[in-house]
C-alpha cells in the first residue's frame, strides 16, 4: 500500500514519509522538531504531525526491541548468494567496449 493511516484520518504517502524522516535526521536535535517538521508539511495539522511521530518513534522502538524481524534475504527470490571470482571481474574490466559486442 502506499499510503498510511493514522488513527485520526490523516494519510501519508511514501514520499511524505520520506520527507518525514529526512527532516527527522536534519532537525533531530532542535527543540523545535516538531514546528520544523510542521513547516514542511503545510497541509497538516500539528495533531496529524505529532500523532505520525508518535507512530514513527513506536516503530524504531519495536525494530530496535527485535520485536520486527529482519528480512531473510537469502531465501528471497532472485538473491544469488554466489560471488564472481576475481578472475571474472578482472574480465570485465579489462575487455573494452565495442558497437559489435553491445548488439
Amino acid at each position: 500500500m502506499s499510503t498510511k493511516q493514522t488513527c485520526n484520518s490523516s494519510f501519508w504517502t511514501r514520499d511524505e514519509d520520506k520527507i518525514f524522516e529526512n527532516t527527522l535526521g536534519i532537525y533531530s536535535k532542535d527543540i523545535n522538531l516538531l514546528t520544523k517538521i510542521q513547516e514542511a508539511f503545510p497541509g497538516k495539522s500539528f495533531d496529524d504531525i505529532l500523532d505520525h511521530y508518535n507512530i514513527f518513534v513506536e516503530d524504531v522502538k519495536a525494530i530496535e526491541s527485535a520485536l520486527v524481524p529482519l528480512p531473510n534475504y537469502s531465501k528471497m527470490q532472485g538473491y544469488s548468494s554466489k560471488k564472481s571470482s576475481e578472475a571474472d571481474v578482472e574480465s570485465q574490466i579489462s575487455t573494452p567496449w565495442t558497437k559489435v559486442g553491445h548488439r
